[in-house]
Protein backbone atom coordinates (compact mmCIF):
# COMPACT_ATOMS: atom_id res chain seq x y z
CA UNK A 1 0.00 0.00 0.00
CA UNK A 2 1.45 3.34 -1.07
CA UNK A 3 0.34 6.31 1.07
CA UNK A 4 0.61 9.87 -0.19
CA UNK A 5 -0.11 13.06 1.75
CA UNK A 6 -0.66 16.44 0.15
CA UNK A 7 -2.09 19.87 0.91
CA UNK A 8 -4.64 21.47 -1.38
CA UNK A 9 -3.08 24.36 -3.22
CA UNK A 10 -4.87 27.54 -4.11
CA UNK A 11 -8.17 26.79 -5.86
CA UNK A 12 -10.82 29.26 -7.01
CA UNK A 13 -13.75 27.37 -5.47
CA UNK A 14 -14.49 24.06 -3.70
CA UNK A 15 -14.14 21.02 -6.00
CA UNK A 16 -15.11 17.36 -5.70
CA UNK A 17 -12.35 15.19 -4.27
CA UNK A 18 -12.66 12.56 -7.03
CA UNK A 19 -12.16 15.19 -9.74
CA UNK A 20 -9.31 16.88 -7.89
CA UNK A 21 -7.38 13.65 -7.38
CA UNK A 22 -7.97 12.27 -10.90
CA UNK A 23 -6.61 15.56 -12.29
CA UNK A 24 -3.68 15.34 -9.91
CA UNK A 25 -2.87 11.67 -10.50
CA UNK A 26 -3.38 11.27 -14.25
CA UNK A 27 -2.41 7.57 -14.26
CA UNK A 28 -5.67 6.81 -12.43
CA UNK A 29 -9.20 7.24 -13.76
CA UNK A 30 -11.87 9.18 -11.91
CA UNK A 31 -13.82 5.93 -11.45
CA UNK A 32 -10.79 4.38 -9.76
CA UNK A 33 -10.52 7.38 -7.38
CA UNK A 34 -14.22 7.04 -6.56
CA UNK A 35 -13.65 3.44 -5.56
CA UNK A 36 -10.71 4.43 -3.37
CA UNK A 37 -13.05 6.82 -1.57
CA UNK A 38 -15.78 4.21 -1.19
CA UNK A 39 -13.24 1.74 0.21
CA UNK A 40 -12.11 4.28 2.84
CA UNK A 41 -8.72 4.85 1.29
CA UNK A 42 -9.03 8.64 1.08
CA UNK A 43 -9.02 10.98 4.08
CA UNK A 44 -9.62 14.72 4.22
CA UNK A 45 -8.33 16.39 7.37
CA UNK A 46 -8.22 12.99 9.06
CA UNK A 47 -11.76 11.93 8.11
CA UNK A 48 -12.77 9.41 5.43
CA UNK A 49 -14.20 11.18 2.40
CA UNK A 50 -16.93 10.19 -0.07
CA UNK A 51 -16.33 10.88 -3.79
CA UNK A 52 -18.60 13.95 -3.78
CA UNK A 53 -16.83 15.62 -0.83
CA UNK A 54 -15.82 19.15 -1.86
CA UNK A 55 -12.35 20.18 -0.84
CA UNK A 56 -11.11 23.72 -0.32
CA UNK A 57 -7.79 25.48 -0.08
CA UNK A 58 -5.41 24.18 2.65
CA UNK A 59 -7.33 20.93 3.19
CA UNK A 60 -4.98 18.03 3.95
CA UNK A 61 -5.47 14.88 1.90
CA UNK A 62 -4.19 11.40 2.66
CA UNK A 63 -4.66 8.83 -0.11
CA UNK A 64 -3.68 5.16 -0.12
CA UNK A 65 -3.03 3.42 -3.43
CA UNK A 66 -3.30 -0.37 -3.02
CA UNK A 67 -1.08 -2.63 -5.10
CA UNK A 68 -2.96 -5.14 -7.25
CA UNK A 69 -1.67 -8.13 -5.31
CA UNK A 70 -3.36 -6.68 -2.22
CA UNK A 71 -6.85 -7.03 -3.63
CA UNK A 72 -6.59 -9.54 -6.50
CA UNK A 73 -7.94 -12.95 -5.55
CA UNK A 74 -7.80 -16.30 -7.29
CA UNK A 75 -5.30 -18.88 -8.36
CA UNK A 76 -2.41 -17.77 -10.53
CA UNK A 77 -2.50 -20.06 -13.53
CA UNK A 78 0.44 -21.04 -15.66
CA UNK A 79 0.82 -19.36 -19.01
CA UNK A 80 0.57 -21.65 -22.02
CA UNK A 81 3.64 -20.50 -23.94
CA UNK A 82 3.88 -21.09 -27.70
CA UNK A 83 7.20 -19.29 -28.16
CA UNK A 84 9.55 -17.12 -26.09
CA UNK A 85 12.85 -15.29 -26.54
CA UNK A 86 14.43 -12.12 -25.17
CA UNK A 87 12.05 -9.85 -27.15
CA UNK A 88 8.65 -11.51 -27.27
CA UNK A 89 6.37 -13.99 -25.58
CA UNK A 90 3.66 -15.69 -27.64
CA UNK A 91 0.98 -17.31 -25.54
CA UNK A 92 -2.18 -19.34 -26.05
CA UNK A 93 -4.67 -17.38 -23.96
CA UNK A 94 -7.27 -19.60 -22.31
CA UNK A 95 -10.93 -18.56 -22.42
CA UNK A 96 -12.22 -16.50 -19.48
CA UNK A 97 -8.84 -14.94 -18.71
CA UNK A 98 -9.03 -11.15 -18.93
CA UNK A 99 -6.12 -9.50 -20.68
CA UNK A 100 -5.98 -6.52 -18.32
CA UNK A 101 -7.92 -5.16 -15.35
CA UNK A 102 -10.88 -2.88 -15.85
CA UNK A 103 -10.66 0.74 -14.75
CA UNK A 104 -12.25 -0.11 -11.43
CA UNK A 105 -11.00 -2.35 -8.64
CA UNK A 106 -10.87 -5.67 -10.45
CA UNK A 107 -10.30 -8.62 -8.13
CA UNK A 108 -9.86 -11.16 -10.94
CA UNK A 109 -6.48 -12.48 -11.99
CA UNK A 110 -5.64 -11.03 -15.42
CA UNK A 111 -2.96 -11.66 -18.00
CA UNK A 112 -1.19 -8.48 -16.85
CA UNK A 113 -0.98 -9.95 -13.32
CA UNK A 114 0.57 -13.14 -14.68
CA UNK A 115 3.01 -11.20 -16.83
CA UNK A 116 4.10 -8.97 -13.97
CA UNK A 117 5.22 -12.09 -12.12
CA UNK A 118 7.06 -13.48 -15.14
CA UNK A 119 8.59 -10.33 -16.65
CA UNK A 120 10.24 -7.75 -14.35
CA UNK A 121 8.35 -4.46 -14.21
CA UNK A 122 9.86 -1.37 -15.78
CA UNK A 123 9.31 2.20 -14.58
CA UNK A 124 6.32 3.74 -16.36
CA UNK A 125 8.38 6.40 -18.12
CA UNK A 126 10.45 3.74 -19.93
CA UNK A 127 7.47 2.28 -21.78
CA UNK A 128 6.28 4.24 -24.83
CA UNK A 129 2.72 2.91 -24.59
CA UNK A 130 0.23 3.03 -21.73
CA UNK A 131 0.25 -0.65 -20.77
CA UNK A 132 3.54 -2.53 -20.38
CA UNK A 133 3.86 -5.70 -22.48
CA UNK A 134 0.63 -5.43 -24.45
CA UNK A 135 0.50 -4.81 -28.19
CA UNK A 136 -3.02 -6.12 -28.77
CA UNK A 137 -5.74 -7.87 -26.82
CA UNK A 138 -8.42 -10.55 -26.97
CA UNK A 139 -11.84 -10.45 -25.33
CA UNK A 140 -12.19 -12.29 -22.04
CA UNK A 141 -14.07 -15.24 -23.59
CA UNK A 142 -11.94 -15.42 -26.73
CA UNK A 143 -9.11 -17.95 -26.68
CA UNK A 144 -5.98 -18.17 -28.75
CA UNK A 145 -2.71 -16.67 -29.83
CA UNK A 146 -1.54 -13.41 -28.27
CA UNK A 147 1.78 -11.57 -28.64
CA UNK A 148 3.43 -9.99 -25.60
CA UNK A 149 6.43 -7.66 -25.81
CA UNK A 150 9.19 -8.17 -23.24
CA UNK A 151 10.84 -4.78 -23.67
CA UNK A 152 9.74 -1.31 -24.82
CA UNK A 153 11.58 -1.54 -28.14
CA UNK A 154 9.74 -4.73 -29.11
CA UNK A 155 6.46 -3.23 -27.92
CA UNK A 156 6.95 -0.17 -30.11
CA UNK A 157 7.90 -2.14 -33.24
CA UNK A 158 5.02 -4.64 -33.00
CA UNK A 159 2.49 -1.91 -32.17
CA UNK A 160 3.64 -0.05 -35.25
CA UNK A 161 2.96 -3.14 -37.38
CA UNK A 162 -0.58 -3.32 -35.96
CA UNK A 163 -1.21 0.35 -36.75
CA UNK A 164 0.05 -0.13 -40.31
CA UNK A 165 -2.06 -3.32 -40.68
CA UNK A 166 0.94 -5.45 -41.56
CA UNK A 167 0.07 -8.22 -39.12
CA UNK A 168 -1.98 -11.15 -40.41
CA UNK A 169 -4.51 -12.61 -37.98
CA UNK A 170 -6.64 -15.69 -38.53
CA UNK A 171 -9.57 -16.64 -36.31
CA UNK A 172 -11.79 -19.69 -36.29
CA UNK A 173 -15.34 -19.76 -35.03
CA UNK A 174 -18.71 -21.50 -35.13
CA UNK A 175 -22.00 -19.85 -36.06
CA UNK A 176 -25.58 -21.08 -36.13
CA UNK A 177 -27.06 -21.61 -39.58
CA UNK A 178 -25.76 -22.39 -43.04
CA UNK A 179 -23.64 -19.79 -44.79
CA UNK A 180 -24.30 -20.41 -48.48
CA UNK A 181 -21.13 -18.83 -49.85
CA UNK A 182 -17.88 -20.74 -49.51
CA UNK A 183 -16.08 -17.41 -49.16
CA UNK A 184 -17.26 -13.91 -48.42
CA UNK A 185 -16.36 -10.38 -47.43
CA UNK A 186 -18.16 -8.06 -45.04
CA UNK A 187 -17.52 -4.35 -45.55
CA UNK A 188 -19.52 -2.39 -43.01
CA UNK A 189 -18.49 0.54 -40.78
CA UNK A 190 -18.53 -0.09 -37.03
CA UNK A 191 -19.37 2.37 -34.29
CA UNK A 192 -18.61 1.56 -30.65
CA UNK A 193 -21.35 2.43 -28.17
CA UNK A 194 -20.31 1.81 -24.57
CA UNK A 195 -19.64 -1.95 -24.33
CA UNK A 196 -21.04 -2.96 -27.71
CA UNK A 197 -20.11 -2.34 -31.34
CA UNK A 198 -22.73 -1.69 -34.00
CA UNK A 199 -22.71 -1.46 -37.77
CA UNK A 200 -23.51 2.18 -38.48
CA UNK A 201 -23.00 4.53 -41.42
CA UNK A 202 -21.15 7.00 -39.17
CA UNK A 203 -18.80 4.30 -37.85
CA UNK A 204 -15.19 3.56 -38.75
CA UNK A 205 -14.28 1.48 -41.78
CA UNK A 206 -14.21 -2.26 -41.04
CA UNK A 207 -13.48 -5.19 -43.36
CA UNK A 208 -13.80 -8.89 -42.50
CA UNK A 209 -13.31 -11.81 -44.86
CA UNK A 210 -14.33 -15.38 -44.14
CA UNK A 211 -14.07 -18.89 -45.56
CA UNK A 212 -16.42 -21.78 -44.83
CA UNK A 213 -14.43 -24.74 -43.51
CA UNK A 214 -17.38 -27.10 -43.02
CA UNK A 215 -21.12 -27.26 -42.36
CA UNK A 216 -23.01 -29.94 -40.45
CA UNK A 217 -25.94 -30.12 -38.03
CA UNK A 218 -26.91 -26.55 -38.94
CA UNK A 219 -23.57 -25.21 -37.68
CA UNK A 220 -21.11 -23.38 -39.95
CA UNK A 221 -17.45 -23.63 -39.02
CA UNK A 222 -15.55 -20.61 -40.35
CA UNK A 223 -12.07 -19.23 -40.77
CA UNK A 224 -12.14 -15.45 -40.44
CA UNK A 225 -9.66 -12.76 -41.49
CA UNK A 226 -10.16 -9.29 -39.98
CA UNK A 227 -8.40 -6.67 -42.11
CA UNK A 228 -9.17 -3.91 -39.65
CA UNK A 229 -9.04 -4.10 -35.87
CA UNK A 230 -12.28 -2.63 -34.56
CA UNK A 231 -13.59 -3.64 -31.15
CA UNK A 232 -15.73 -6.82 -31.44
CA UNK A 233 -15.35 -6.59 -35.23
CA UNK A 234 -15.82 -10.29 -36.03
CA UNK A 235 -18.71 -10.63 -33.59
CA UNK A 236 -20.50 -7.51 -34.85
CA UNK A 237 -19.95 -8.28 -38.55
CA UNK A 238 -21.13 -11.90 -38.42
CA UNK A 239 -24.18 -10.90 -36.40
CA UNK A 240 -24.87 -8.13 -38.95
CA UNK A 241 -25.14 -10.67 -41.81
CA UNK A 242 -27.38 -12.92 -39.69
CA UNK A 243 -24.87 -15.46 -38.35
CA UNK A 244 -23.91 -14.57 -34.76
CA UNK A 245 -21.26 -16.66 -33.05
CA UNK A 246 -22.37 -19.57 -30.91
CA UNK A 247 -22.59 -18.44 -27.30
CA UNK A 248 -22.41 -14.74 -28.14
CA UNK A 249 -25.47 -13.46 -26.27
CA UNK A 250 -24.35 -9.84 -26.63
CA UNK A 251 -24.73 -10.15 -30.40
CA UNK A 252 -27.84 -12.38 -30.46
CA UNK A 253 -26.11 -15.76 -30.54
CA UNK A 254 -27.66 -18.93 -29.11
CA UNK A 255 -26.60 -20.29 -25.72
CA UNK A 256 -27.88 -23.86 -26.11
CA UNK A 257 -28.22 -26.36 -28.99
CA UNK A 258 -29.77 -29.82 -28.57
CA UNK A 259 -29.52 -29.47 -24.77
CA UNK A 260 -25.80 -28.75 -25.12
CA UNK A 261 -24.91 -25.53 -23.33
CA UNK A 262 -22.54 -23.27 -25.24
CA UNK A 263 -20.09 -22.20 -22.50
CA UNK A 264 -18.80 -19.01 -24.11
CA UNK A 265 -18.36 -17.09 -27.34
CA UNK A 266 -16.99 -19.69 -29.74
CA UNK A 267 -14.17 -17.61 -31.16
CA UNK A 268 -10.52 -18.70 -31.25
CA UNK A 269 -7.52 -16.68 -32.43
CA UNK A 270 -5.95 -19.45 -34.49
CA UNK A 271 -2.78 -17.90 -35.89
CA UNK A 272 -0.79 -14.68 -36.18
CA UNK A 273 1.99 -13.60 -38.54
CA UNK A 274 4.30 -10.61 -38.10
CA UNK A 275 7.87 -9.38 -38.42
CA UNK A 276 9.92 -10.41 -35.39
CA UNK A 277 11.16 -7.16 -33.77
CA UNK A 278 14.63 -8.54 -33.04
CA UNK A 279 15.44 -10.82 -35.97
CA UNK A 280 13.41 -8.85 -38.54
CA UNK A 281 12.11 -12.11 -40.03
CA UNK A 282 8.51 -13.02 -40.86
CA UNK A 283 7.13 -15.37 -38.17
CA UNK A 284 3.91 -17.37 -37.85
CA UNK A 285 2.51 -18.90 -34.66
CA UNK A 286 -0.51 -21.17 -34.23
CA UNK A 287 -2.54 -21.76 -31.06
CA UNK A 288 -4.17 -25.12 -30.36
CA UNK A 289 -7.89 -25.17 -29.62
CA UNK A 290 -9.00 -25.24 -25.98
CA UNK A 291 -11.01 -28.25 -24.80
CA UNK A 292 -14.46 -26.62 -25.07
CA UNK A 293 -13.84 -25.65 -28.68
CA UNK A 294 -12.57 -29.14 -29.58
CA UNK A 295 -15.57 -30.72 -27.86
CA UNK A 296 -18.10 -28.74 -29.90
CA UNK A 297 -16.25 -29.44 -33.16
CA UNK A 298 -16.43 -33.13 -32.37
CA UNK A 299 -20.03 -33.08 -31.08
CA UNK A 300 -21.35 -31.34 -34.19
CA UNK A 301 -19.12 -33.51 -36.46
CA UNK A 302 -17.31 -30.50 -37.88
CA UNK A 303 -13.90 -30.96 -39.43
CA UNK A 304 -11.10 -29.66 -37.23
Amino acid sequence: MEKIKLKVEKIASPVRIDKYLSDKFTNYSREFIKLLCKNQLVKINGQYAEPDFRIKENDEIEISFPHRDEYVVGEVEKLSIIYEDEDILVINKPPFLKVHPSKNFDPEITLIDLLSKKIPQKPDFVWPLNRPYLVHRLDKETSGVLIVAKNPQAQYQISKQFKQRQIKKVYRCMVFGEIKDKEGEIIAPIKKEKHISKVASIGKQAVTRFKLLSFKNNISYLEVYPFTGRTHQIRAHLSFIGYPLLGDLMYHGVSKIENIKIPRVMLHAYSIEFIHPGRQTWQKYIAEYPEDFKFLLSYFSLES
